[in-house]
């Protein structure tokens, strides 16, 4: 058993890694995901080969290897509206009303209402990976208050330019 676990989360697009002391409780582990991911301890459940994870126990009490993928299932709240902050180097940070259950094509349409920019010219990214038209907002962890990252590209005639 090892004094630190890195800790692969699955369940979304997005698979971050989360390094924690052996010694500390699933309940901490939750804890560090809501920090990083902005996911709610609450509407967390997390597996480990189809076994729940109980918030009072030991990450040491499950034997886990130095590196271990868990499973990360999230409650979903589909119809709640909230704001995340879209950021772009190009423009102030903007607020967008959003729903986890939307697909990322939607938040590009209410972006090109709002920025007046194509949406075909619009990248976002979360968490340092690229997201995809057809994909749910929630597959990336957006909830309320996240960052977003936008990167727009403008056509000119000297060809395309990526803005970030």
């Amino acid at each position: 058993m090892a004094d630190m676990v890195t800790f692969e989360i699955k369940g979304g697009d997005v698979v971050p890694e989360i390094r924690m002391p052996s010694s500390a409780t699933i309940l901490e582990l939750k804890q560090k995901i809501e920090e990083d991911l902005n996911v709610k301890v609450a509407r967390q459940t997390l597996l480990f080969k189809q076994i729940n994870l109980n918030d009072e126990d030991a990450i040491a009490d499950y034997g886990f290897h130095s590196m271990t993928s868990i499973l990360l299932s999230v409650t979903p709240e589909p119809d709640k509206e909230f704001f995340i902050d879209l950021k772009s180097g190009t423009r102030p940070t903007t607020n967008v009303r959003v729903k986890e259950s939307d697909k990322v094509a939607d938040l590009k349409s209410k972006l090109q209402r709002l920025w007046g920019i194509e949406k075909k010219n619009i990248a976002l990214s979360r968490l340092s990976k690229k997201m995809e038209d057809d994909h749910f907002l929630y597959s990336y962890y957006i909830y309320e208050g996240t960052e977003v990252f936008a990167e727009i590209a403008i056509n000119n005639s000297y060809g395309s330019t990526r803005l970030k």
